[in-house]
C-alpha cells in the first residue's frame, strides 16, 4: 500500500492512493494522519480493504509529513559505503544514532526554512522507517514491526556538526526536514524490508547525491532492532537510516533553489528553501 496524510483546510486525513483504469485517487481511512492509524492493532488491516470513502484528487493534494507528531525521530550517521571516509570519521562498529524533534518534520512539498544563523546547509536523501508495532530490548519482531518505509531529506549544517562534534547539533532545526510524501508497505518493494532503492539528491537539477540503499552498513531490521535496545520503539516512530556520501563539489542551500530528493519506489520531496 501506498498510504499518507494530507491536509485539506484546518483539518488532516490518513488517505491510501487507489487506482482504476483512467485516474488516481487518494481515500480516507478515517484516521486523522497515519500516526493514529498506526496505533490501532488493526490500522493496516483496515487500511488495506477499505474500498469506500470520500475521495480526494492526487494531483492537488496537500501532503503533511506521514505522521504529524511522532514520539521518537531518530536518526543513523555514516551508515552507508565509503560516507566515513570522505567525513573523516571512523567505520562505525555498531548504528550511530542522534534524535531529533517532531517539530522538525515538514511535509514532503513544504517549503524548506534555513535557519537565521545557518552556516553549509546541506541535503541528505535519506530512506526513512516508520514502525507500526511496539518492539523494545531483546525482541525478535523487528522485521515485523516495520510498517513501511518514506523519503527524508535530512538537512544538516556540515560546519555545526564539526564545529561542536556533535552530529545531531547539526540537524535539529525545526521546520528543516522535508518526509514522505508516502509510508510505502514493504510488500510494495523488492527485498521486503531489506528493500533494494536508489536514493538521489538534487539541487535546481544539479545532483549532488547517488546511492544504493545495499550499500547500507546495517539495514533497516538491524537498525530497529539495535535502536530498541535502548528506546521501546511504539507505533508512528521514525527512523532515518543515514544518508549516502555527496557527489562533485559541495552544493550548500541558499533561499530561492529548488531541492529534490528521491528514493525509487517511495516518491519524492520537492522543497523551495527560503529563509
Amino acid at each position: 500500500m501506498y498510504l499518507a496524510t494530507i491536509r485539506t483546510g484546518n483539518t488532516t486525513h490518513a488517505v491510501k492512493r487507489v487506482e482504476s483504469d483512467s485516474t488516481t485517487d487518494l481515500l480516507d481511512l478515517g484516521y486523522p494522519d497515519l500516526g493514529a492509524l498506526l496505533a490501532d492493532p488493526q490500522g493496516l488491516a483496515k487500511a488495506a480493504a477499505a474500498t469506500d470513502g470520500t475521495r480526494y484528487a492526487l494531483d492537488t493534494a496537500d501532503f503533511a509529513p506521514p505522521v504529524l507528531d511522532p514520539a521518537k525521530v531518530i536518526c543513523v550517521a555514516h551508515n552507508y559505503g565509503e560516507h566515513h571516509r570522505v567525513l573523516g570519521v571512523s567505520v562505525p562498529e555498531a548504528p550511530r544514532l542522534s534524535t531529533k524533534f517532531s517539530s522538525a518534520l515538514i511535509g514532503a512539498n513544504d517549503p524548506l526554512i534555513l535557519p537565521r544563523d545557518a552556516h553549509k546547509m546541506q541535503a541528505n536523501v535519506e530512506l526513512g522507517i516508520i514502525i507500526g508495532s511496539a518492539v523494545g530490548r531483546g525482541s525478535d519482531d523487528a522485521a515485523q514491526a516495520i510498517a513501511g518505509f518514506t523519503v527524508i531529506n535530512d538537512v544538516a549544517d556540515r560546519d555545526l556538526g564539526f564545529e561542536f562534534d556533535a552530529w545531531g547539533t547539526a540537524q535539529i532545526w525545526d521546520r528543516s526536514t522535508p518526509t514522505g510524501p508516502w509510508l510505502v508497505t514493504p510488500d510494495e518493494l523488492t527485498g521486503g524490508t531489506a528493500p533494494q532503492l536508489t536514493l538521489t539528491a538534487t539541487v535546481d537539477g544539479t545532483q549532488v547525491q547517488s546511492g544504493q540503499t545495499a550499500d547500507l552498513h546495517f539495514d533497516p531490521v538491524h537498525v530497529v532492532r539495535h535502536v530498541a535496545r535502548f528506546a521501546d520503539l511504539q507505533p508512528g516512530d521514525v527512523i532515518a537510516t543515514g544518508t549516502p556520501p555527496h557527489t562533485g563539489d559541495p552544493v550548500y542551500l541558499a533561499a530561492g533553489q529548488t531541492v529534490v530528493t528521491e528514493i525509487t519506489g517511495l516518491g519524492v520531496c520537492r522543497s523551495t528553501v527560503r529563509v
